[in-house]
């Protein structure tokens, strides 16, 4: 059985969202994915299931496994590989000033790296989220880097990278909380390690309300990582 790390790691989040205990789902999300159904991983715990690029999805997808930490009780874990990606629909509606974008949300996931990706000027560069239109559209939007996995860092070249480092190899709970206004923050297991300005109403860091990607990237810079759990909300917590 899983620990309770989902809520250790994010309890500041989680008490301002608040939790639905019954059904292991936290209150407020409009999109859970715990990857519990071995004929259908992708199958949404609440939303629409999420969607891959990967081409006959059996070699893709390695859970359910019945032990893996930080996470849920009885969830799975699904692997992606480098240029692949995740297709999420988190049923948000456009805010934050906006009547087209999303510029207000909150996403989650649990991640473990377990490979290197593209290298430039001595670090890779891993990407975990891509707010374009098409996945592999353009350049991720939220980076993990570093000379190694022991040493990374995580952010953007816009936003600037953590001075705060871990050791991406090991299983996290990422949490991007973003405020196109005001805020660009990043939580590694409940630790704040970015907070940047926000990158302006409708600017690189929006959504469509139907769907962004998890490790999409037009240069290689994804690797291979294991996921598991992905939420998102329709609001910066």
């Amino acid at each position: 059985m899983r620990t309770s790390i989902w809520t250790v790691s994010i309890v500041a989040l989680l008490v301002v969202a608040g939790v639905a205990s019954a059904a292991n789902v936290p209150a407020g999300v409009t999109g859970f994915w715990r990857f519990q159904n071995q004929a259908d991983k992708l199958k949404a715990t609440l939303g629409v299931d999420l969607t891959t690029s990967a081409e006959g999805n059996s070699t893709w997808f390695s859970g359910p496994w019945t032990v893996i930490e930080p996470g849920l009780s009885d969830g799975g874990v699904v692997q992606e590989r480098s240029w692949d990606y995740l297709t999420v629909n988190p049923s948000f509606v456009a805010n934050g000033g906006s009547t087209e974008y999303v510029n207000q949300y909150t996403v989650a996931v649990d991640y473990c790296q377990t490979s290197l990706a593209g290298l430039w000027e001595g670090d890779y560069y891993n990407s975990l989220f891509q707010t374009a239109n098409t996945g592999n559209g353009n350049d991720g939007d939220l980076f993990v880097k570093g000379p190694d996995l022991a040493n990374s860092v995580i952010g953007t070249g816009d936003t600037g990278y953590s001075t705060l480092t871990y050791d991406a190899s090991k299983w996290h709970r990422i949490v991007w909380s973003i405020d196109n206004s005001s805020f660009f923050r990043v939580y590694v297991d409940g630790v704040l390690f970015l907070d940047a300005a926000g990158q302006g109403v409708d600017g690189r860091f929006s959504l469509y309300p139907d769907h962004f990607h998890l490790f999409a990237d037009n240069s290689w810079e994804d690797a291979w990582g294991l996921v598991g759990t992905v939420a998102t909300w329709n609001r910066a917590l």
